[in-house]
């Protein structure tokens, strides 16, 4: 909302200080009530025949393309094999606490549907993840053991993108690793590698007539993190010597969603390329617990995307 709007808007009003008021003056939970009157009052106006109209043009509110029973499956293998691998998975809520995605990371709130009751519609599973692997490492005590969680959630973000076949909602496997620092990037290589593997397995396991390539991006030119893409560079390559592997080096503050690594998984098929998988380290664990100590992996594949791919639709 610009400035200039909620300007006019507190002129019209008669009360110039109005906007000070509702974000400034009361308790959250005073505005939470306000606003649930404001919505009942706006639902009493409504009409079944006005409903139907809203429906039709919310770009929000409209169901997926995708077949039910053949994309749930496609979550199911997914969970499956991550399950196998260590991740343990869960069912999120489709809501989480008011700023999940704009107070840890670098996400401005107006690409998320903000709803009422202190909470948003998810646009990001895995900083909900990282909100559960924190409480749950809190309440442990912090252990060295690593805990690491899997989703397949349905994200929903609001700006608007012109690419074919975009909506607002869409389909996400996300993958998680919380842990501590143990010195030497430990932590680092360990689960990058167990994430990358997990994602070739499954992606090969698919498409066994695709190929897929990694790219490891650095994203400053800090020391520490030069010599975490050096080291992170070389694990990859031993692990993975069949699939290829593209280092760039990314110009300062090109990212800032990521800190110091970013990984992703390119699958190709034909002369198309397709950047289906992203993730990278972030300092999230670390703000919520107050400990630097604290590590965090966090990545995604696009299902929706995925299962458009296997069903010839893309």
């Amino acid at each position: 909302m610009d400035q200039k709007f909620i300007d006019s808007l507190c002129r019209r009003s008669g009360v110039p200080e109005l906007f000070s008021v509702l974000t400034d003056r009361l308790s959250a939970s005073k505005l939470n009530s306000l606003l649930l009157a404001v919505y009942h009052t706006q639902t009493q106006r409504t009409s079944p025949a006005r409903l139907l109209a809203a429906y039709r043009q919310n770009r929000f509110t409209g169901a997926s393309a995708v077949d039910a029973v053949s994309f749930r499956q496609l979550e199911l293998q997914c969970l499956k094999r991550a399950a196998a691998a260590g991740f343990k998975p869960l069912e999120l809520s489709p809501v989480s606490p008011l700023g999940t995605c704009s107070v840890m990371g670098t996400v401005h709130q107006h690409k998320v549907l903000s709803a009422g009751r202190g909470t948003e519609v998810t646009a990001d599973a895995t900083n909900v993840l990282a909100l559960e692997s924190s409480h749950e490492r809190q309440r442990l005590h912090f252990p060295a053991q690593p805990l690491k969680f899997s989703c397949a959630h349905r994200h929903l973000r609001t700006q608007q993108i012109d690419i074919p076949g975009f909506t607002p909602h869409f389909g996400i496997f996300c993958l998680t690793s919380a842990g501590r620092d143990t010195g030497d990037f430990s932590f680092e290589k360990e689960q990058l590698i167990t994430h990358v593997a997990l994602y070739l397995e499954l992606l090969h396991s698919l498409l066994p007539n695709t190929r897929c390539s990694i790219v490891l991006k650095t994203l400053n030119q800090a020391p520490t993190d030069q010599k975490l893409a050096d080291v992170l560079k070389t694990e990859l390559g031993i692990y993975f010597p069949e699939t290829p592997l593209e280092s760039v080096q990314l110009q300062q503050g090109a990212q800032e969603y990521y800190r110091a690594v970013q990984f992703g998984i390119v699958l190709h098929s034909g002369d198309q390329a397709y950047p289906i998988i992203d993730g990278g380290f972030t300092n999230w664990t670390q703000q919520l617990s107050n400990n630097r100590k604290e590590r965090f992996l966090g990545s995604g594949l696009g299902l929706e995307f995925l299962w458009k791919i296997l069903n010839g639709l893309v």
